[in-house]
């Protein structure tokens, strides 16, 4: 269940960066930060897409 907000949250981060960049009075600092967000933002989906729990410990 984690995860999948994860993923949600994700999801909208990148859609509000890429809304901002899509602004045409946005600045270039802007654009800038917009692109590492969504940079950012698609890692860490991508390793909550690609991560498991791993094996349960053994005693």
């Amino acid at each position: 269940m984690i995860p999948a907000i994860g993923l949600m949250v994700g999801a909208y981060i990148i859609t509000r960066m890429t809304a901002m960049l899509t602004r045409p009075d946005a600045s270039k600092v802007v654009r800038v930060l917009s692109i590492l967000t969504i940079a950012v933002a698609l890692m860490s989906c991508l390793q909550l897409l690609t991560g498991g729990a791993g094996p349960a410990p053994r005693f």
